[in-house]
């Protein structure tokens, strides 16, 4: 199958006005889109958690893959994107010495106040009189105590699977985005496939090291992996069993780019406009949030629903997934489409928050949300097609087959074989591959008429089958 062309007509307002300025090819919209989708979800899963239809919350946190080969210009488009981030970081971690040390004078402060009040309850209790509010009182200031200053940890570039752990103890939100995605993931062990499944879900995972107590973690993180295409196909051959058992394959978001189409931008229609300073105004306002709400300890999320409407067009959309399960052409990306509502869903409501949009999630936002996830499955489907992992005549007789199907014949003359290759798009030597497999296959011979030969493709044996009888006739 085709690779398909991310919509970028479908991604809302500033996201959208963005990528327009950047973008002028498909190339650039897949690439440009990946890393919009990664900021985007890391900062709103810290301010924010969605009401999913059938019940429960969810993170706003997602995990992307952008398959791209060397030179396709996935830093001219990283550095821009994140900027915003890498500065707010760099801001940050400058007033952190004084940060700590303004920290530790309030911490010596608070200790000499905690003193003085244990001091009161015990001369109270020496003398017998009643301690109850001044031990309401110790409660209160106990509970004040100064949270220590950590470095803020954002943007991981460490390709270990510890480190964005190590992060995610001291910040419950975390970008795991490298553009060595293929080091990144063959680093991962066998038990960080359900732990990075557990993350994705918002479940709460238990981390220990040697020689420390086992922690409980729960945070949202944000992956982006960028691979080149044959880099994850050797990956997904060789540890694909337990991409698909942790659910993993079917959680990632794939944004595709083909070879064919490095080297078709042009660096001046990448303008830094009107729409990427609102968008670095925005993630600088999000992020600022964030570190106050870190600071002063409050750790409940906001949350944001779906309208009566959304949630019937989320309902009818799931039903249309049930319906393509069901049939044989996908079957080997059921494991995505039984996702897809909840894609649709959480990116529909990611946009609500990063926006800054007030009330439920709007019927609009979830339609341009089932356009863009729409595209994520088609190149799911590309990236998983079990004819990718096929050898090349396989292919090819597969794509002589459908050719074939789709002209409502079943035959063509062999001599004229150079005509039908050129048509199909394929050498001729790789015509007559293709017709020696499908004879291999049983799905074909030969056929003569009027002293011409003519290859006859029969159809797979499970239709014929169907057409026939299992008897036969």
């Amino acid at each position: 199958m085709k690779v398909p062309h991310y919509p970028y007509d479908a991604l809302p307002s500033l996201l959208g006005d963005v990528l327009q300025e950047r973008s002028k090819t498909p190339k650039d919209d897949a690439i440009g889109a990946s890393v919009l989708e990664a900021v985007s979800s890391l900062v709103a899963s810290g301010l924010a958690v969605y009401e999913k239809p059938e019940g429960g919350t969810a993170p706003l946190s997602s995990f992307g893959v952008l398959l791209a080969s060397s030179g396709a210009g996935k830093s001219f488009h990283y550095a821009p994107l994140t900027e915003a981030i890498t500065r707010w970081c760099a801001r940050h971690a400058a007033q952190t010495p004084m940060n700590q040390y303004q920290q530790q004078a309030a911490h010596r402060v608070w200790k000499k106040q905690v003193s003085r009040i244990e001091k009161v309850i015990q001369e109270c209790l020496a003398s017998g009189e009643d301690i109850e509010a001044i031990e309401a009182l110790l409660a209160k200031v106990l509970s004040q105590e100064p949270l220590p200053v950590v470095n803020q940890t954002l943007l991981q570039d460490d390709a270990s699977m510890q480190a964005v752990l190590r992060s995610l103890e001291h910040w419950f939100v975390s970008g795991w985005i490298v553009d060595e995605g293929a080091v990144a993931l063959n680093m991962l062990r066998a038990k960080d496939f359900p732990t990075l499944a557990n993350l994705s879900g918002g479940k709460v995972i238990q981390h220990s090291r040697v020689g420390e107590p086992r922690k409980e973690i729960k945070g949202f993180l944000t992956t982006l992996f960028m691979v080149q295409p044959g880099l994850f196909k050797a990956f997904c051959k060789k540890r694909g069993e337990e991409l698909k058992a942790s659910g993993l394959a079917a959680r990632f978001l794939y944004h595709a780019v083909l070879d064919e189409w490095i080297g078709s931008e042009d660096a001046g229609h990448a303008i830094i406009g009107r729409a990427h300073e609102q968008h670095g105004e925005r993630v600088t306002v999000m992020l600022d949030e964030l570190h106050a709400r870190i600071r002063s300890g409050r750790k409940d999320l906001s949350s944001v629903a779906f309208g009566r409407a959304a949630k019937a067009i989320l309902r009818e959309l799931q039903e249309r997934n049930l319906d393509l399960m069901a049939r044989p052409g996908f079957a080997h990306c059921r494991d995505f489409l039984a996702k897809l509502a909840g894609h649709i869903a959480r990116m529909a409501a990611k946009n609500h928050v990063f926006l800054g949009r007030e009330g439920d999630v709007s019927v609009d936002l979830v339609e341009m949300a089932e356009q863009v996830c729409w595209y994520h499955f088609e190149a799911y489907q590309w990236m998983h097609d079990p004819l990718e992992h096929e050898p090349q005549r396989v292919r090819d007789a597969v794509t002589l087959a459908q050719w074939l199907n789709d002209q409502g014949v079943r035959q063509f003359a062999y001599h004229h074989a150079n005509k039908v290759a050129m048509v199909i798009g394929m050498t001729t030597t790789r015509l007559r591959n293709a017709v020696g497999e499908l004879f291999n296959q049983g799905r074909a011979r030969i056929v003569t008429l009027k002293g011409k030969h003519y290859i006859e493709v029969l159809p797979p044996a499970d239709r014929l089958d169907n057409v026939l009888g299992y008897g036969g006739v």
